[in-house]
């Protein structure tokens, strides 16, 4: 029932994959979860416990608390099945083997020059609910000012609680190769996607890839599995086939440059539900992503455009800025699409999209990486990565400038 959850608050208990390091030393990144720690009451049994529904609380946040499906609340408590809806005041009856710390409701204060983002993002709340829970006091805010806050001390922690152990190294071909373009090209000697504790995979037809882009998959869900210590699935629905070529129903996945990965659940929400925003753990979608953009080999990320606010918080919950972020999701702006890596796509709502760049001895793979690097204003070596974002447009506007034959220092035509 709630076993999955208990065994990450064990995990996090033990210190990852050192059993003998204090808990101290592996929550200290996130006092939070030294806190979860702290105030959660462990069972030997499961009981039967009240739960008081509080303002804008859902079933699928009360069953994530207690370690159990929404399907049970439902039943327990002889609800309306999908449809199924509470109100704060509601007493629900919850068979549990373990009680978080209740939600809280805090008073804060405005000061100068706060806004109802910046507020919501200090107490990682949603900005819609931190609107509703004051929803007398419209406009900007003033100093002054109080608000309600309801927190969550009880919401489990999936990342950045402990680190993680590394995986068995993986030894694979170097001789795989994409050729052509990712909607027309090919895939010469593709590897099978292995088997391995990293990851999750599809159907053994689906998952041929380039060496590169095997590598690349490696190294991003290391970074995820180790440095923010996510132990939670995470499927790989397809990559390519074995030689590449036409794979309906998709456009492109024919080079073995494409992965589509399943975006990650929240724990105790059942695998084969489909990730709606509230089932998806934002938290640790942002971590992966973040895992394939530190490699430097992404070239687009493709996600529906009403996914990418969800995604958006989480990345400024972890203490990204606005301007950190804006090369990266195109959200909340509307044009200029091709400016950030991670562009909406019909059709990717319960999955992301990585599309990576050609490797650098892939001479035949197109669009070439050199031409891809130029036009998004990127530098090598690691062209996905911070150093390379940072300046990233200023740099593009040069490249498109010097198209245009125009200096971009005097802005008089070129001889």
């Amino acid at each position: 029932m709630s076993g999955a959850l208990t065994a990450l608050l064990a995990l996090i208990v033990v210190g990852g994959a050192n059993p003998d390091a204090p808990v101290t030393a592996t929550v200290a990144g996130d006092p939070a979860c030294a806190r979860l720690l702290e105030q959660t009451r462990f069972l030997e049994e499961p009981e039967w416990i009240d739960h008081v529904v509080r303002p804008r609380e859902t079933l699928w946040q009360i069953g994530v608390r207690y370690g159990v499906t929404r399907e049970a609340l439902v039943e327990w408590n002889e609800l309306e099945g999908v449809r199924a809806r509470v109100r704060s005041g509601n007493r629900l009856k919850v068979l549990t083997d373990r009680v978080p710390p209740p939600r809280e409701r805090i008073t804060y204060t405005a000061e100068p020059g706060d806004d109802w983002g910046e507020v919501a993002i200090r107490h990682r709340v949603n900005l819609d609910d931190l609107r509703a829970w004051n929803w007398k006091k419209t406009g900007s805010l003033e100093p002054g000012m109080t608000l309600a806050i309801w927190i969550d001390p009880g919401a489990p922690r999936t990342v950045h609680c402990h680190r993680g152990e590394p995986p068995p190294p993986l030894d694979f071909r170097k001789d795989a190769v994409s050729r052509g373009y990712p909607s027309s090209g090919r895939l010469i000697r593709g590897i099978l996607v292995p088997l391995s504790p990293l990851w999750k995979r599809g159907k053994k037809d689906e998952m041929w890839a380039s060496s590169h882009t095997l590598a690349t998959m490696i190294e991003a869900f290391t970074r995820l599995r180790v440095d923010s210590g996510y132990d939670g699935e995470v499927f790989v629905g397809t990559v390519s086939r074995r030689k590449g070529g036409k794979f309906r129903p998709h456009k492109s996945h024919r080079t073995g440059l494409d992965i589509d990965i399943r975006l990650p659940l929240l724990p105790t929400i059942p695998l084969e539900t489909y990730p709606t925003a509230e089932a998806v753990d934002w938290p640790a979608l942002w971590e992966l992503i973040k895992a394939f953009l530190d490699t430097g080999q992404v070239s687009v990320i493709f996600l529906d455009e009403r996914l990418q606010e969800h995604l958006y918080w989480a990345a400024r919950w972890d203490g990204k800025t606005p301007d950190e972020l804006a090369p990266i999701i195109h959200w909340p702006r509307k044009g200029k699409k091709w400016e950030s890596i991670i562009q909406h796509a019909r059709g990717h709502k319960g999955h992301i999209h990585v599309r990576l760049l050609c490797g650098p001895n892939e001479a035949l793979c197109r669009p070439g990486r050199a031409e891809t690097l130029e036009r998004r204003g990127w530098v090598e070596p690691r062209p996905s990565a911070k150093d390379s974002r940072d300046g990233a447009r200023a740099r593009r506007e040069a490249w498109l400038l010097s198209m245009r034959g125009v200096d971009s220092e005097t802005g008089e035509d070129e001889p």
